[in-house]
């Protein structure tokens, strides 16, 4: 039999599979029209009334406040650092002149002409617009100490960290800024937006391995902290499905890797290219096949075979040499390695003598932060722990082939749904959806397209979630985003049906078949979420200017909720120092008292004890008087007698 036959026979099954999700997105272009056309109308009513007011640059601060006042109050106004890292700055070279320096030359992909994160502008105006005092402030580690030194100084009541996970290198140093955020919130009363805690539990990839079980995870999900821990478990996964694997501190899809057998797995990432193209021919093939049988049993025969080869392929062994192709999710680029390479390369780094040395990613590997074969060898005594803490370890997944549909990402501040993109991969190879790989769509958060999703995840998930993370509701971050990929739900089909409902089924058209969508959470990003309607500012030769008064407007709008809902959690905050001081001071006034009453005791006890004493000592002295008085009584009587 035919390839082209085979797959045929595949497409025309897979195909009625996503017959939903094709409808879903044919009319995008159509809504996202419309959407438009509304969103142009409320632009002009905004401006009309002078309530669309746009600025290019950070805006004057809350008139009540002053920029060279220290105070921790600034007449009541809140004082927030939104920190950034990478940004221009001066510096003097060898002979004393001025000259301009970046503090991380090679991570400046979210970057705009002046050094600065391209939507810093719109995220600080956002506060400041909410009476916040809000300054953007560079962190560099060479001058850990002096900001440390100045966030303190100057009393800020919250630091806003927007640096992706990973920028700050070395990884030492990356480390060395989340420990002074963490010190900061535990030892004074800055509150921390994006802090280790919840980078911990939410940010990291870990939490695909905590929330398998839920109806959004895959349960196949599982974390590799060793070598020889990742070599036996993606050899058990590549046997059958084509897999990712994720580092656990990365941004836009560096350390993102879809993998798989070269020829054993080309049928099945070829599969979405020849179902596009064979959805545009639905129509004249059926029309050529009729209602016949000859046509739906030459399916069924060509399903039959497509499974007999998928069982036997279970006995195919995967060795060092075996060659594996790896797709790099950041830039969708492929290269060829052997098992061998792959693994070495993401335990020790592309540098090890195993990593084979022509690695082309801008990734450096060593994800298990494992420099030698020797280190962490032995699976038993590895500290999982430890290498939980520092980020050390790989997450690994399969692929759901319905990712090139596209990506649905859900936008929340706090436990509030803003929106929701569609972000479909463009390209040849496309396969992510992150930043410039992608077509994207906006939607508002009652679409009804995705209703079943939204309902669900916010009524039942995102407390399952939370509790699954040893994450308080009320902690959810400022900013952060859950990414769903969609698949085929099969699991209605939990029991096996008899040969009679077999026969029944095969009797229908492969075309009537429909398979309900359910959504995968591949993804939480809660640490440095990017403002997308912002990113035409994004490039060494872009600014906010860049940005269109649509795109400005809409982004605006998030911004000034994100002011809102920080404000909302700082007043909160302060509350809760009001309580903690408040429980201080009754908690030392009763100790205090306690003290006081124990010290008063002694003393009268003290005193009783010295009266009773001295009393004593006086009827002691009385007795000794008045028998020396008896005394000289009886002696006279005596002596008169005499």
């Amino acid at each position: 039999m035919s390839e082209s036959k085979k797959n045929n026979g595949i497409n025309h099954a897979s195909s009625s599979r996503r017959e939903s999700m094709t409808s879903l997105f044919s009319e995008e272009d159509e809504d996202e029209h419309r959407d438009e056309s509304k969103s142009q109308l409320e632009l002009k009513y905004h401006v009309a009334q002078n309530q669309f007011l746009r600025s290019n640059v950070i805006r004057e601060q809350p008139s009540s406040s002053s920029s060279s006042s220290s105070s921790k109050d600034i007449h009541g106004t809140y004082k927030i650092a939104v920190v950034g890292y990478g940004h221009v700055y001066e510096d003097l070279d060898e002979d004393g002149e001025s000259t301009k320096v970046k503090e991380n030359v090679n991570i400046s992909m979210d970057k705009d002409k002046h050094g600065y994160r391209y939507d810093s502008v719109a995220l600080t105006n956002g506060l400041i617009e909410n009476g916040i005092y809000a300054v953007r402030v560079d962190y560099k580690p060479r001058e850990h100490d002096a900001f440390k030194q100045y966030v303190i100084e100057e009393k800020f009541d919250a630091i806003l960290v927007r640096i992706n996970p990973g920028q700050i290198t070395p990884h030492s140093n990356q480390e060395r800024f989340d420990d002074l955020m963490e010190e900061l919130e535990n030892k004074t009363d800055i509150l921390i937006f994006g802090n280790k805690a919840s980078l911990r539990n939410m940010g990291s990839k870990i939490a695909l391995v905590k929330i398998r079980k839920l109806a959004c995870g895959l349960r196949d999900t599982r974390a590799y902290y060793t070598k020889k821990e990742m070599e036996r478990g993606l050899k058990k996964g590549l046997k059958v499905w084509p897999r990712v694997l994720k580092q656990n501190r990365g941004s836009t899809g560096c350390g993102i890797w879809l993998v798989w057998l070269k020829g054993k797995h080309d049928r099945i990432m070829n599969m979405n290219k020849i179902e596009d193209s064979d959805n545009n021919n639905t129509s004249s093939s059926n029309s050529s096949s009729g209602s016949g049988s000859g046509s739906r049993e030459e399916e069924e025969e060509e399903e039959e075979e497509r499974k007999k080869n998928d069982d036997g392929e279970e006995e195919f062994e995967i060795g060092d040499d075996t060659i594996v192709v790896c797709q790099e999710m950041n830039d969708n680029h492929i290269e060829e390695h052997t098992f061998k390479e792959l693994v070495a390369f993401c335990a020790c780094g592309k540098n090890h003598p195993d990593a084979g040395g022509n690695w082309t990613s801008v990734s450096d590997g060593n994800y298990l932060q494992q420099q030698n074969d020797d280190e962490n060898d032995d699976d038993d005594k590895v500290d999982k722990q430890s290498q939980l803490l520092k980020g050390a370890f790989v997450v690994d997944q399969r692929l759901l082939p319905r990712i090139s549909e596209g990506e649905i990402r859900m936008v929340f501040v706090k436990d509030e749904l803003f929106e929701i993109i569609h972000k479909k991969p463009v390209g040849e190879n496309g396969r992510s959806a992150v930043a410039w790989n992608n077509k994207t769509t906006f939607y508002k958060p009652e679409e009804p397209l995705f209703r079943d999703l939204t309902e669900k995840f916010l009524k039942n998930d995102i407390q399952r979630i939370a509790r699954k993370l040893n994450l308080a509701y009320n902690a959810l971050p400022l900013l952060w985003t859950a990414d769903f990929i969609p698949m085929d739900d099969d699991e209605e089909e939990e029991e096996e049906p008899d040969e009679r409902e077999k026969e029944e089924q095969n009797k229908k058209d492969v075309n009537n078949r429909k398979t309900k969508t359910r959504y995968i959470l591949g993804e939480f990003n809660c640490s440095c979420v990017g403002l997308t309607k912002f990113r035409a500012a994004c490039g060494p030769d872009k600014d906010m200017s860049d940005v269109s008064d649509q795109d400005y407007f809409d982004g605006a709008k998030l911004c000034d909720l994100i002011g809102k809902r920080c404000k909302l959690r700082l007043d909160e905050h302060k509350e809760g120092l009001k309580r903690k001081a408040m429980v201080n001071r009754i908690a030392w006034g009763t100790i205090l008292g306690f003290v006081a009453l124990l010290s008063s005791k002694s003393s009268s006890s003290g005193q009783r004890v010295g009266g009773i004493k001295g009393v004593d000592d006086s009827n002691k002295n009385d007795r000794l008087r008045r028998r020396q008085s008896n005394k000289s009584v009886n002696e006279r009587s005596q002596e008169g007698r005499r």
